[in-house]
């Protein structure tokens, strides 16, 4: 009777070579589906961010626009009275 290890006989049977492309194909899908993710956040993330950023440059123009016009009644107002607000 031959007592065979456990190392000889994985050896014996290719074990490792099918382990090791299993694991680099595993690792070839962990980085696939990483850039896959990121590229996935970065597209919700710029969406997010230029939907509020649309609504805050409209008002951020509206605020504009009324510093304007109060500017103009001020320089009417000067006009008309010689007086400085």
């Amino acid at each position: 009777m031959q007592i065979v290890k456990t190392a000889d006989a994985i050896l014996a049977s290719g074990a490792p070579r099918k382990t090791r492309s299993m694991l680099i194909v595993l690792v070839a899908l962990a980085v696939v589906s990483s850039l896959a993710a990121e590229k996935a956040y970065g597209y919700f993330a710029d969406r997010y961010e230029v939907s509020w950023v649309r609504p805050a440059l409209a008002e951020h123009a509206a605020i504009v626009r009324a510093q304007g016009r109060l500017r103009g009644k001020e320089s009417r107002l000067r006009e008309k009275t010689d007086v400085r607000i």
